[in-house]
């Protein structure tokens, strides 16, 4: 998302896009954590909510660009927390208590 850039309404809008992006990760979380209390299959639960995420992509982006952006951004975000979380569990794991 471009951010034009007027002072503190700039910042404003930063700020409640930062907000925006972590409620929807915590959803997003929810909504995993009751594919697993319901027992659905984990690739077909999760195939199910992505191909209903990105077919909303594509209705509400501008054109196929910016789409692509949003996605590429989003598997770059995916990548990196990723990477954080295995290794604090691989520090976690060597840590003795």
């Amino acid at each position: 998302m471009m951010l034009k850039k007027h002072g503190s309404e700039y910042s404003k809008a930063k700020e409640d896009a930062e907000n925006d992006f972590l409620e929807a990760a915590n959803l997003s979380l929810i909504m995993l954590e009751e594919f697993r209390a319901r027992e659905l299959n984990t690739g077909a639960a999760i195939g199910g909510a992505l191909t209903q995420i990105l077919t909303h992509l594509i209705d509400v982006s501008p054109d196929a660009s910016a789409a692509m952006g949003l996605l590429s951004a989003s598997l770059t975000n995916a990548a990196f927390q990723a990477e954080i979380t295995e290794q604090a569990m691989r520090s976690e794991s060597t840590t003795q208590h």
